[in-house]
């Protein structure tokens, strides 16, 4: 049977973009539409952050990007596995959290998880109190407070990811998650560096992929002309994972996020332009790599994530 839109679960969307779409933003409709994301199986809805801002506008951004995802029409918020049949399902993400400066700020972790936050990770693009982001300070790991994040969060039940920190906070998340046994994830990006340098250390060194999948993780991957240059280099990097960890490899798009074009202004490939052209990327990855390896790339192997983790 062929994979629809219904098998579709992404890890990472900024579908909160797409409520109240900006006149100067309308290319993110090539990438998905709230019609078309409510007939998939389910998607990662990330919110935004304001790195170097005071607390007090970071939670007020924080809770106005959860009004937007929330009145996104024909989706339901994921909190507990009980929630997963159906279609258009979203689970809420922080993406990248910079409102946690010190210590006594961890109680916030508890306000996430009853705002309906599964997931959360801990860096965006800049430095943070917590670690190292992608265009921020290569030389600058995981911090003290990001550890203890890190080990609270894992507590509390949040799954947490490693993408857009540099290259040595992910790992330093990678070998402290290997060491209390718990999973990392990378939700969207690509392997080794990007093809436009602006990006930072935005990608998933191969070497740190093999430990990350060691730690019971998943990778998300996004067909975004800007990480890969190429399409073919999107199709050899999911064919190396395929072999590597098939069945803990995922789609993580980035659609309605993808704004920063690649080379000859592309910022999507015409082989997948949007989510509407996946079922057809599944049947190739169906001819390259088996239906096993498609169903569980396209979908499988997050919904099967959420059943283990979830309340």
């Amino acid at each position: 049977m062929p994979i629809g839109l219904a098998d579709i679960w992404d890890f990472h969307t900024d579908l909160r973009f797409m409520v109240n779409l900006a006149p100067d933003k309308a290319y993110l409709a090539e990438q998905i539409d709230l019609p078309a994301a409510a007939k998939l199986g389910g998607v990662f809805s990330a919110t935004g952050r304001h790195a170097g801002a005071p607390q007090a506008e970071q939670l007020k951004l924080l809770e106005a990007d959860l009004r937007l995802i929330r009145q996104a029409p024909g989706m339901t918020v994921v909190l507990q596995k009980a929630d997963l049949p159906g279609a258009g399902r979203q689970v809420l993400h922080a993406e990248g959290v910079y409102f946690i400066e010190r210590e006594s700020d961890l109680g916030l972790l508890g306000w996430m998880w009853e705002q309906g936050f599964r997931f959360l990770g801990p860096l965006y693009n800049e430095d943070n109190a917590l670690g190292g982001g992608a265009k921020g300070d290569p030389t600058r790991g995981l911090t003290p407070l990001g550890r203890d994040l890190l080990m609270r969060a894992w507590e509390r039940g949040f799954g947490v990811d490693c993408a857009h920190a540099n290259h040595k906070t992910k790992d330093d998340m990678i070998d402290l998650a290997l060491v209390t046994g718990n999973p990392i994830h990378y939700s969207h990006g690509h392997l080794d560096e990007p093809a436009v340098s602006a990006f930072g250390e935005r990608g998933l060194p191969r070497a740190s992929a093999r430990r990350l999948f060691e730690t019971g993780g998943l990778a998300g991957f996004s067909p975004h002309a800007g990480f890969y240059g190429a399409f073919d280099r999107l199709v050899e990097e999911i064919g190396f994972l395929a072999e590597v960890a098939p069945h803990q490899v995922s789609l993580g798009s980035d659609f309605a996020g993808t704004h920063t074009p690649g080379p000859g202004g592309l910022r999507m490939f015409p082989e997948i332009k949007g989510v509407w052209a996946v079922p057809a990327f599944a049947e190739r990855l169906a001819r390259l790599h088996g239906e096993d390896f498609a169903r569980s790339f396209c979908g499988r192997a997050l919904k099967e994530l959420l059943l283990r983790t979830l309340p």
